[in-house]
């Protein structure tokens, strides 16, 4: 008997590529959609224009439903429009309520997709589930434990992305293109008859589509007012005054509204006050900070790794270490302008694999705190 695989699907040339792979190395393929957002200005595609699909957001069920059919594979939907918009969406709105940068996609494939996935794999019988990420997965001799590790195609890697994702999950997990470029990928897919130029690439949260931060929250009546936000320097001195700061992120220089002959960039968003401080380059940049909901072997047992951090997906890795007085808090080797709180923080050891993460709760040189 074939293995059971139920591969997880976006709609995009990712995702059907695993597919793809995994039917052509003898397993009993089928594909599935996690019906997560609806945006109800999306019109009819089937009924507007001549393709069964659309310029997709995160996941797009026409297009998932011809590639399917293209493929000859069989097809489920799981709808978690409800759990989406309370565990990602609420989750999102909730830390902007609180001035800080929340993550929504590291929660959505930990709590959302891949953990949906599992579980209806689980109940109906599938041996494995797999996804179209940039991940490998790895086993670390030196500390006899499996993670996930970064991709070849280190620009298309999102081992960041999967962070979250328990341990005790991964051997039920695969990453076809973890060793694949996305070049590769996609000249594959052509050979294949894939309509691979016209699948979009998604680049940002779904649920934001076309739209920024404020203009979303404005929209979902999250409770913008129209009374005007101060922005301050560091010493407190006026610079000016903006419509609103909500929405604005620690370290964002474009956007903010206040002409200023010095570069000047968000180094705290103040709710209460509806205050905006500012500060110039040094100002934001951090040697050391502190985590909160840590998850991963490096909080689990005691591991012989050196550690290397990041704060954005596209980053390099930074060496770090802990602080003596507190397994949470971390000093860095050099200084990086990436501690946003309410952003992940993603340890790894020197073999890129990914060993632990958590929360930015704070950044030692702003009293700023998220957990």
């Amino acid at each position: 008997m074939r293995p059971k695989v139920l591969v997880g699907m976006s709609g995009g040339i990712d995702s059907a590529v695993a597919a793809v792979i995994l039917k052509e190395s003898g397993f009993d393929v089928h594909g599935a959609i996690v019906e997560i957002w609806q945006d109800n200005s999306t019109p009819d595609v089937r009924k507007n224009i001549g393709r069964p699909w659309y310029e997709r957001s995160c996941c797009h069920l026409p297009m998932v439903e011809y590639l399917c059919e293209e493929l000859r594979l069989p097809f489920i939907t799981i709808d978690r429009k409800h759990a989406f918009q309370e565990k990602v969406v609420d989750g999102f709105k909730e830390g902007y309520r609180k001035g800080i940068t929340p993550n929504p996609c590291t929660t959505c494939n930990a709590e959302i997709k891949l953990n949906t996935l599992l579980h209806w794999a689980a109940e109906n019988g599938f041996h494995f589930v797999a996804t179209g990420h940039y991940v490998r997965k790895q086993y670390s001799v030196r500390d006899r434990i499996w993670g996930i590790a970064r991709a070849k195609d280190h620009k298309k890697d999102q081992s960041y992305f999967l962070s979250r994702v328990q341990g005790n999950s991964l051997s039920r997990i695969i990453f076809p293109l973890g060793n694949w470029t996305k070049e590769t990928v996609r000249a594959f897919g052509r050979q294949k008859g894939l309509p691979v130029e016209e699948m979009v690439e998604n680049m940002e949260a779904c649920f934001l589509s076309a739209k920024n931060v404020t203009e979303f929250l404005r929209k979902e009546e999250w409770g913008i007012k129209s009374e005007r936000w101060a922005v301050v320097d560091s010493r407190g001195i006026t610079l000016g005054s903006i419509a609103t700061g909500v929405g604005l992120t620690r370290g964002q220089r474009r956007g903010v509204g206040i002409p200023n002959v010095e570069r000047m960039y968000v180094k705290r968003v103040d709710m209460e006050k509806k205050t905006v401080v500012m500060g110039n380059k040094r100002e934001i940049m951090s040697q050391s900070f502190q985590i909160c909901d840590p998850m991963g072997p490096m909080f689990e047992r005691t591991l012989t790794a050196k550690k290397y951090v990041r704060f954005r997906s596209t980053m390099e890795g930074i060496p770090c270490k802990e602080k003596e007085e507190n397994q949470l808090q971390f000093d860095l080797f050099g200084e990086s302008d990436g501690v946003t709180p309410g952003q992940i923080a993603v340890f790894y050891d020197e073999d890129e694999m990914v060993i632990g993460s958590g929360v930015i709760e704070r950044d030692w040189s702003v009293e700023d705190y998220v957990c």
